[in-house]
């Protein structure tokens, strides 16, 4: 692995296990055992090492996205739509925690984002537009927008919520879990009573993930 690419997960990884605010570049340096000359041939500071983390993680996730055209059945699409984004979520946690923060900081790093988000947004309209054409959801065009909106507030801002909840939040993958539950509730309203049954199954199989990664956490 070249140099800069070690910065990059070491930066994610300190930035997760202590707080992006917390860890400086002579953090990151030291433990990589490298010299900060060495760590500023490759970034200027921070908010590069940042930037660079994004980008990983925007070309991770639309290469994920292309899978999805793949999916025949739309239940299924959106709930490895699901999948991708908690599991992103869960490897760059640190950005999902403070994001209103970072972004001000970083004007780049904000165009990037917006940009991003453009293309989810047309992604997630897409795949609900996919379920009201296969009689799986029963939504009312006016609500399209809405429901969009609501999908993706909740998948961005579930950690920063989790934050404001306790004192010193351990963040694990019963969290993020239950986060993904929420979409459930969120779309639960919508369902048609002959997709019911597969819905709830899909619903089943993350609360019951949910459990074993409680039980993980307990027996830690």
């Amino acid at each position: 692995m070249k140099t800069r690419e070690k910065i990059i997960h070491a930066s994610i990884e300190l930035f997760n296990d202590k707080g992006e605010r917390n860890i400086t570049t002579n953090h990151i340096a030291s433990h990589l055992g490298i010299s900060p000359g060495n760590l500023y041939y490759h970034f200027r500071n921070k908010e590069d090492i940042i930037y660079a983390i994004y980008s990983e993680y925007a070309d991770d996730l639309i290469s994920r996205f292309q899978t999805l055209s793949d999916t025949i059945n739309p239940l299924d699409s959106i709930l490895r739509y699901m999948d991708i984004v908690f599991q992103l979520i869960s490897k760059f946690r640190f950005f999902y925690s403070n994001l209103p923060v970072l972004l001000s900081k970083n004007p780049a790093l904000k165009k990037r984002y917006s940009e991003i988000q453009k293309e989810i947004k047309a992604k997630v309209s897409g795949m609900l537009i996919s379920l009201k054409d296969a009689d799986i959801l029963n939504i009312k065009d006016e609500e399209l927008d809405d429901l969009t909106c609501l999908l993706r507030l909740t998948t961005t801002f579930w950690l920063s919520y989790l934050q404001t909840q306790f004192d010193e939040p351990t963040i694990d993958d019963s969290n993020l879990y239950d986060g993904l539950l929420k979409i459930f509730a969120l779309l639960s309203p919508y369902v048609v009573e002959n997709a019911r049954a597969d819905f709830e199954k899909a619903r089943s199989h993350y609360k019951a993930l949910e459990q074993q990664a409680l039980q993980s956490r307990e027996s830690a």
